[in-house]
């Protein structure tokens, strides 16, 4: 290989390295809607070691700084009165909201100019309400086949049945299931990072189901039917 290549192979190979290792590392911080977030810089940090320490969102927007002796200082913006800087550089921010998800970055600038770079990824999450269930039955109620659905109306979230039997049964909204009679009750577990809820669905002899806020069977197609034809059957026998 001729040495002119060979030394801008060097130089190429050498200079992303070196950007790459300047590269700061990233934390990650998950909250909840309403909650509070502490932003941590990697290592504990003594703030009277720099000229000035300060805090962007999205690089961008400078929302808390501080010079040694002197009170943090909060510049104007959609974080106002949600901020506090404390001792250790650590940002504390509260009331949550979706919106405060993003990057911050934490600059640490010593006496000669030099800037360091810590950088945090905030994930901000609603608490995971209480699920919507419904079972929706069909075919022959002595064996009855059924179709188990679940939702809260969120995106990210996990859904898990679950029964007292068997720890999880299946990852997904919908569950079917098919079975000859017998009582048994399916959990539907919702989570994300923050929070989880439950709800529940009960099977009854021969194919109905309740929720656990119910007491009002959701009976089959052919059920009602059945019914309907022993009512008016009943009426029948009476007018006679």
């Amino acid at each position: 290989m001729a040495p002119g290549l060979t030394r801008t192979l060097l130089l190429f190979l050498l200079f992303p390295a070196r950007a790459w290792a300047g590269e700061p590392q990233t934390s990650q911080v998950t909250g909840a809607v309403g909650g509070v977030a502490l932003l941590n810089p990697r290592s504990p940090q003594n703030p009277s070691k720099y000229s000035q320490i300060h805090w962007r969102w999205e690089n961008e927007l400078r929302i808390a700084s501080c010079r040694p002796g002197e009170q943090p200082s909060y510049p104007r913006s959609r974080f106002w009165g949600r901020l506090e800087l404390l001792e250790n550089a650590t940002l504390r921010v509260s009331p949550l909201g979706l919106a405060d998800s993003g990057e911050y970055h934490l600059y640490l600038e010593d006496d000669t100019g030099r800037e360091s770079v810590e950088k945090v990824r905030l994930k901000v999450y609603d608490l995971v309400p209480k699920p919507h269930v419904v079972a929706t039955t069909n075919g022959d109620p002595w064996q009855c086949n059924a179709t188990l659905s679940c939702s809260v109306g969120l995106q990210e979230v996990t859904y898990e049945w679950i029964t007292p039997q068997k720890p999880l049964m299946k990852e997904g909204p919908v569950l079917k299931v098919s079975f000859n009679p017998v009582v048994e009750t399916y959990v539907c577990k919702v989570s994300n990072p923050v929070s989880s809820s439950n709800a529940s669905l009960t099977f009854h002899h021969p194919c109905s189901w309740t929720d656990e806020s119910s007491s009002v069977a959701c009976a089959t197609p052919s059920g009602r039917v059945a019914l309907g034809a022993f009512v008016l059957l009943f009426l029948l026998l009476s007018a006679a």
